[in-house]
């Protein structure tokens, strides 16, 4: 297995190294360890079949240039999404619903603008901005929803 093979996998990996860390030392607000557990295992199997549909289904992005699932995609999609997530979810509060919503959104864009800059994700039938929406709405409707049926029903 060779590491650092691909166009702009030095940005997944540091991507990845950099959430992950950060959701390993940051405070704990709204979750503790199960309900971080609980959220990234959740989260990334959301994120493989969101991702598998968007990108194999659709044939919307390729990763690394290929069809394959290579060990940076791997890691990536497993853990890349899901911290932010569990980040969001963690420091969310109600009363900045709007500005969390969208400050999230802005993280999420450019984050995925530096995929297709650094020229690891390529868009086939996609362009980066589509994604705004989509994160929007879940940062804004779905990820507050989550916290509150985590809260009643695993962790308090």
């Amino acid at each position: 297995m060779e590491l650092m093979k691909y166009e702009g996998e030095w940005y997944v990996w540091t991507l990845v190294i950099t959430t992950i860390l950060f959701v390993l030392i940051m405070p704990k607000k709204n979750l503790t360890w199960v309900g971080i557990f609980i959220t990234i295992v959740f989260l990334s199997g959301f994120s493989w079949i969101s991702d598998s549909i968007a990108g194999a289904v659709f044939d919307l992005f390729d990763l690394a240039k290929k069809q394959t699932i290579e060990p940076s995609d791997s890691m990536l999609i497993s853990f890349v999404p899901a911290s932010i997530a569990t980040i969001y979810v963690n420091f969310y509060k109600p009363q900045k619903k709007w500005v969390f919503a969208f400050v999230f959104t802005l993280l999420c864009f450019v984050l995925e603008l530096g995929l297709v800059k650094s020229g690891y994700m390529v868009n086939n039938d996609w362009n980066t901005w589509y994604g705004i929406p989509v994160y929007f709405t879940l940062f804004r409707f779905f990820f507050p929803w989550y916290l509150q049926l985590l809260s009643k029903k695993f962790i308090k």
